[in-house]
């Protein structure tokens, strides 16, 4: 009975340890780098790449939102074809500079949620607007993959 009991405190223990045996900051590292890569995509008007960072799947979700207008949608398959229809409106690269600042990331085993500020300039390096970011991802296969895409351009609305 005492092999027993040593045999479940080991597994309870090498349990324990695999489930918080995460690297954070790698974690931390390469979620930015999923991030910064559908932006650059997004930019890019590459549908393509975009699509390489995002949860395919029927639980994606993307809200955006300025003080003019917002934009909804669910499901992979009509975030592909919305992003379709606004890349053929517009097909030319957008030339703006992003840099997100001030990353805020939880770290699970599997997912993560992060928010963020995201500064746009133009590409003679003018300040054009203000977005905060929320993204949850899911690590699928090893990968992060983004599954809630959410932001809005505060820069839009009165500062009262």
């Amino acid at each position: 009975m005492n092999v027993f009991k040593i045999i479940l405190v080991m597994i309870i223990i090498a349990t324990f340890w695999s489930c918080n045996n995460v690297d954070i900051d790698y974690e931390k590292k390469a979620i930015i780098s999923v991030i910064e890569s559908e932006t650059q995509a997004y930019y890019d008007r590459n549908i393509e790449e975009r699509s390489k960072t995002l949860l395919q799947d029927e639980s994606l979700i993307v809200l955006v939102a300025k003080k003019d207008k917002y934009g909804y949608a669910v499901g992979y398959n009509q975030v592909y074809e919305n992003s379709k229809i606004a890349f053929g409106r517009n097909p030319e690269q957008i030339t703006d500079k992003f840099e997100n600042k001030d990353y805020k990331i939880k770290v699970y085993e599997n997912s993560a949620r992060v928010v963020y500020d995201e500064y746009v300039y133009d590409s003679k390096g003018n300040f054009k607007k203000k977005v905060i970011n929320v993204r949850f991802l899911e690590k699928v296969n090893g990968k992060w993959r983004i599954t809630y895409l959410g932001d809005v351009t505060t820069s839009s609305y009165d500062n009262n």
